[in-house]
């Protein structure tokens, strides 16, 4: 028996590889490996939006994000124990008395390990812990728990079927419900693969060698599109258009409500490899759409302030070992 993640299991990494944020979830087991010798992934963006304002009076209104995540793998046959971090950091600055003026953070840890082959069904889970609030792990409210259980099988060489039970106590969307899922993963031919299902649908689309196209929408709240084409084996050009959805607790908040937090970005930048496994980006991108509500989640939240259309820049960092 190989390893999740090695090519024996690489379809399930079109339902649940996604970017940053992504580590202490399904993909902790999932996502595949550069290499089977590759034990430890790690990567970092900064962004940064200023002179923005609220729908409030014009209050003043800038927000730095900054992401950290990453995974450790041992190299092991049959039992692979794996431990994922993410960190997100959104620093507000803001003059608007209905959001709070300072930092916004949500850190999760997660191990993951398989659990065997059953009549030709792989199985694995996850189990993580996660703090999401603005006083740094003094919210009690602020702790919650993940957990995901995953199931799948090959039906042949170009078709595989995988099966989910996915639960993530910050959720935007049912956080306190255990989510069921599926997928149908199909190799249409070496330039087009997609993936049907839920919570994840997924198309991979390679027209010729130096372009691809990767779009991936996470139930309700996600959705990554990117475009990217090599220019030489050191430099790469792409676009992005993404849309996140993130929930924090926050302090004078009644009962279980939670602050919610949406923006959608489109932005342009270049990809610089100088070594091996190791990759810069820096780009620039507009960020529209922007708006905090308040509710236990989306089904009955209600929104407190917009945020006005500003441009940003981005800088970021990927390395392997």
């Amino acid at each position: 028996m190989r390893y999740f993640g090695s090519t024996s299991m690489v379809f399930f990494a079109a339902v649940w590889c996604t970017t940053a944020l992504a580590q202490t979830g399904p993909a902790l087991l999932l996502k595949p490996n550069l290499s089977e010798q590759e034990t430890l992934e790690a990567r970092g963006d900064a962004l940064w939006l200023q002179s923005g304002s609220t729908s409030n009076n014009g209050e003043h209104f800038q927000l730095g994000v900054f992401e950290w995540t990453g995974r450790i793998r041992e190299q092991r046959e049959n039992f692979i124990p794996r431990l994922g971090w993410d960190v997100l950091y959104l620093n507000v600055n803001t003059s608007d008395p209905v959001l709070p003026d300072k930092g916004l953070t949500d850190v999760s840890i997660a191990a993951g390990v398989e659990l065997g082959t059953y009549s030709g069904w792989r199985s694995g889970l996850t189990v993580g812990i996660g703090y999401a609030g603005d006083t740094p792990f003094g919210e009690g409210d602020a702790w919650y728990g993940k957990a995901t259980l995953l199931v799948g099988r090959e039906i042949d060489d170009k078709t595989k079927i995988g099966v989910v039970l996915d639960y993530d106590g910050n959720r935007t969307f049912l956080p306190d419900i255990p989510l069921p899922g599926f997928a149908y993963i199909h190799e249409f031919d070496p330039h087009l693969s997609y993936t049907i299902g839920v919570p994840v649908t997924a198309i991979t689309w390679k027209p010729y060698t130096p372009v691809s196209l990767d779009v991936t929408w996470t139930l309700l709240d996600r959705f990554d599109a990117r475009l990217e084409y090599k220019l030489s084996p050191q430099w790469t050009a792409y676009g992005a258009l993404e849309d996140r959805q993130e929930a924090f607790h926050v302090e004078n908040l009644e009962g279980h409500d939670r602050l919610l937090f949406e923006q959608r970005r489109v932005e342009l930048g270049v990809v610089w490899q100088p070594w091996q496994h190791t990759r810069f980006h820096l780009a620039g991108g507009y960020a529209w759409g922007q708006d905090f509500s308040v509710g236990w989640d989306l089904r009955n939240s209600h929104p407190i302030a917009d945020v006005s259309d500003e441009p940003y820049v981005r800088i970021g960092f990927e390395r392997r070992w």
